[in-house]
């Protein structure tokens, strides 16, 4: 049984004579253990798949499953809470709170959710990242990259089921980008996470589970 699961789903913006299919038909799967990157030019519906996966937007029609629960049936407080334990969400925006330190933006999360990563888990993942140094420094004494860092690790800090990245490596270099994909692989395999990454970047399709296609809102299986 998939974990994740859209059947028929198809996602209209406008009306009439402006009206603008994003996504049309997606049938897709994911399951915990896989890693999965989602490939497409810029335009190509990815953000707008993402978004309905984690029940951020309501698809047009079609349904959408987490853990054999259609979310078009849940509250919106079901949703929230749904959100809040089982996602974590890697957006192209960091989100960074600007006046608390890179510590301070997991203690923020502390306070919310309790059920997050040891703190030998957490340390770990600080250095994969390269974020050890970085703990007592603002946002804006941050590059772009080391931002986008931040915002993969706190979004993992919370130990979720499904961890679901929008283009995560846009703003690293080669050597970072492959950093992040293998703990992404990493996660999936050993801690039976569903990774699902919607990039741009063919860098890290050779660290994929499965590789799909998405092209004007029709989506494909490449691997």
């Amino acid at each position: 049984m998939a974990n994740l699961e859209l059947q028929d789903v198809k996602k209209v913006y406008g009306t009439g004579s402006s009206q603008y299919e994003a996504l049309t038909q997606i049938n897709f799967k994911a399951n915990q253990g896989e890693t999965i990157l989602i490939v497409g030019p810029s335009g190509s519906g990815k953000t707008t798949f993402l978004t309905i996966a984690a029940g951020l937007q309501t698809p047009s029609a079609g349904t959408v499953k987490i853990d054999d629960k259609v979310l078009g049936t849940m509250s919106v407080k079901q949703q929230s809470q749904l959100r809040l334990h089982k996602i974590g969400f890697v957006l192209q925006a960091y989100n960074l709170v600007p006046y608390l330190t890179v510590q301070e933006q997991f203690t923020l999360v502390d306070k919310v959710k309790t059920a997050n990563l040891t703190a030998s888990k957490f340390n770990e993942m600080l250095a994969i990242l390269g974020l050890t140094p970085l703990l007592d420094k603002y946002p804006n004494q941050l590059s772009g990259g080391q931002q986008q860092r931040v915002a993969i690790a706190r979004a993992l800090y919370g130990d979720p089921s499904f961890i679901l990245a929008d283009e995560p490596t846009a703003s690293l270099d080669t050597e970072r980008a492959i950093a992040v994909m293998q703990l992404f692989s990493q996660l999936a395999h050993l801690a039976h996470k569903a990774v699902i990454v919607v990039t741009h970047d063919t860098r890290l399709e050779d660290y994929a589970d499965h590789v799909y296609e998405l092209v004007d809102g029709v989506m494909h299986r490449l691997k």
